[in-house]
């Protein structure tokens, strides 16, 4: 698993291998809230596979900007 940081928010990319040369996409955002932490999992779409690990990670940080994006501006309703 990696860690990145984003906005002040922690994504924990973790892509999984559903068949041998087939990533899907996973991430997860862990959003500190006072003394706890949340935990957010973003999923990309089942169908979408990637080749590498490498490019499910890329995918799923993309997804996890576009959360914590709308979250920090509203779009997704939890401004």
């Amino acid at each position: 698993m990696t860690k990145k940081t984003y906005r002040d928010h922690i994504v924990e990319l973790a892509s999984e291998e559903a068949h041998p040369g087939e990533w899907i996409a996973r991430a997860t955002i862990v959003v500190e809230d006072g003394k706890t932490n949340k935990k957010i999992p973003i999923l990309g779409r089942r169908r979408a596979t990637f080749e590498t690990r490498r490019q499910a990670d890329s995918y799923a940080m993309e997804l996890a900007k576009l959360w914590i994006d709308g979250r920090l501006w509203g779009a997704n309703g939890h401004g």
